[in-house]
């Protein structure tokens, strides 16, 4: 067996610098409470002598960090941690979990060891396929014209579009290509799943700074709805971050439909009278919301 052979099928180590280890001792000592030279080893592929020098080090710099355990032979969080190389919030622990548990990563590429039990609601994979989404990519890099074979929701039959992307939107559940649209002369979103075939074109794209839209910006001020009682406006200020009683949220114009649906403020949950939230600053954002020909109530 040559070389080549001996490797075919072998995962390749992550050979990462030592200050990305130091991350994942920071990680597994705040989400694991524990950590070992198996771990280091397993992970990134190194040495035992490697790990045992990486672990040294991490002690040098912050040795109230980990105290070594005889019992487990493992090193276990100090009484007075703190991280090292960044401050780790919570959502990279729960991130982690969610793309593991939802199929959109496997374990071994998160930091992950053991993890609680968990529930996580898995939603219908929309399919994009590969080759799609590489020519659209391609598109957006030399702004060139494609044409698109589009199935949109207002015609039975999948239909050609000539469109200029220029970028990539993702409004919580399905992936948009964003561009200029040249028969209805203005830039729209297109349902990355809905396009079933793309061909390019040589001709120069659209400027992508014409698409105003997309280089605005607004700010979304929620508060807690009125009708709530007061302990309970002040669990939804505590729920979502607020300070004296509302958060302000930017975002891009062109996506200021995608986070009402979200939160939700545009359907008819958001519309109910059992809403939890309200647009506090809706009328400033009037004038947008009628050219954009959103309806909040």
């Amino acid at each position: 067996m040559n070389d080549v052979e001996k490797h075919v099928g072998t995962p390749t180590p992550r050979r990462w610098g030592q200050e990305r280890r130091f991350e994942f001792i920071d990680f597994r000592l705040l989400w694991d409470g524990r950590l070992n030279r198996g771990d280091l080893t397993s992970y990134f592929g190194i040495s035992v002598p490697q790990a045992s020098m990486d672990l040294a080090s991490y002690q040098k710099l912050a040795p109230q960090n980990l105290i070594y355990d005889k019992q487990q032979k493992a090193y276990v969080t100090g009484p007075s941690f703190r991280p090292l190389i960044e401050p780790l919030s919570a959502y990279s622990f729960l991130n982690s979990v969610r793309q593991v548990e939802g199929g959109m990563l496997p374990k071994e590429s998160t930091f992950l060891g053991w993890y609680p039990p968990n529930g996580v609601v898995r939603l219908p994979t929309r399919r994009i396929e590969g080759r799609i989404l590489r020519q659209a990519l391609a598109s957006i890099r030399t702004n060139s014209k494609i044409a698109i074979r589009y199935q949109s929701m207002h015609h039975p039959d999948p239909e050609v579009r000539s469109i200029s992307p220029h970028a990539i939107v993702f409004d919580g559940v399905r992936w948009h290509l964003r561009g200029f649209c040249y028969r209805h002369q203005d830039f729209r979103d297109f349902v990355l799943s809905r396009i079933t075939e793309v061909a390019q074109e040589v001709d120069q794209g659209a400027d992508p700074g014409a698409d105003q839209c997309w280089h605005s910006r607004v700010n979304v001020v929620v508060a807690p709805a009125p009708h709530l009682s007061e302990s309970q406006q002040n669990a939804i200020a505590i729920d979502y971050g607020m300070l004296d009683g509302s958060i302000r949220i930017a975002t891009r114009e062109a996506l200021l439909l995608y986070l009402l649906q979200q939160l939700p403020l545009y359907s008819p949950v958001g519309r109910s009278k059992h809403n939890q939230i309200v647009l506090k600053n809706r009328e400033d954002l009037q004038p947008i919301l009628d050219r954009l020909g959103i309806d909040v109530d």
